[in-house]
């Protein structure tokens, strides 16, 4: 039985760690050659060879997705290195915490630089590829914070909920070209990008819990499994939605 990204050429961006990480080992034990961009390069090399060192199936890409130029070339490399592309999982983010009041300028618009602009270039920049390969799948990472808001979080939940805006667009533009566009919408999940600069991760992690109806954070596996859902076949039918991996913390409100 072959996988189900068998013969398909995926880029994930924000995969030195985390949900792009745990997303990448997934897809390629599916089947899937994978190009890895990240910002952190030391990062992403340790990466890609922690999945494969041979560049057969997994090669690594620097990338700012904030910068055209950049996200262009990471998508030339796809092309360059493995001849055609079938899934864009646009995933790279930033968080910072502020209220409108205190949040620096500089640092709303870094927010909304990663956040929105990198998933803008990199629909831009894989669409013609995606369509030239018959159609594929479109997909961004957003948060349950698109849906919701948590406090001093302004830019964030800013960036993540025009996200969803975003993937309705460009799927209804593009679903008669066959790509479907689709946006991950994940709870509180054991990376990173969760803990931030907190001073202490245990105690802020048992926080979350205490408001969790499964009383646990997820964890970057299982977001890896809904990513590839929606980049398989089996989801076939699915374009213009956000699929919602949060543990029912959403429910709450």
């Amino acid at each position: 039985m072959t996988g189900r990204l068998e013969g398909k050429v995926a880029v994930i961006t924000g995969a030195a760690s985390g949900i792009g990480l745990a997303t990448a080992r997934l897809f390629v034990a599916e089947g899937a050659r994978v190009v890895m961009g990240d910002i952190n390069a030391d990062r992403l090399t340790g990466a890609v060879a922690s999945i494969d060192t041979s560049g057969e199936r997994v090669i690594g890409h620097t990338v700012d997705v904030s910068v055209s130029s950049q996200v262009a070339d990471l998508i030339s490399t796809a092309i360059s290195h493995f001849g055609r592309l079938d899934v864009m999982f646009s995933n790279a983010g930033i968080s910072g915490r502020g209220n409108v009041i205190d949040l620096p300028e500089e640092i709303f618009d870094r927010i909304l630089a990663v956040n929105l602009r990198g998933a803008f270039l990199c629909a831009k920049h894989a669409l013609p590829l995606l369509i030239a390969s018959g159609g594929g799948s479109l997909i961004f990472t957003a948060s349950e914070l698109a849906m919701v808001a948590a406090e001093n979080s302004a830019a964030y939940c800013a960036s993540k909920t025009a996200l969803i805006g975003l993937t309705r667009a460009i799927a209804v533009d593009h679903a008669a070209q066959g790509v479907r566009v689709n946006c991950l919408c994940p709870g509180p999940v054991d990376t990173p990008l969760l803990h931030g600069n907190r001073t202490d991760p245990e105690e802020h992690a048992r926080s979350i819990i205490e408001r969790m109806p499964t009383k646990r954070i997820g964890n970057a596996d299982e977001l890896a499994k809904a990513a590839l859902f929606l980049a398989s076949d089996d989801s076939s039918f699915m374009t213009g939605t956000t699929l919602v991996v949060d543990g029912g913390v959403t429910a709450l409100w």
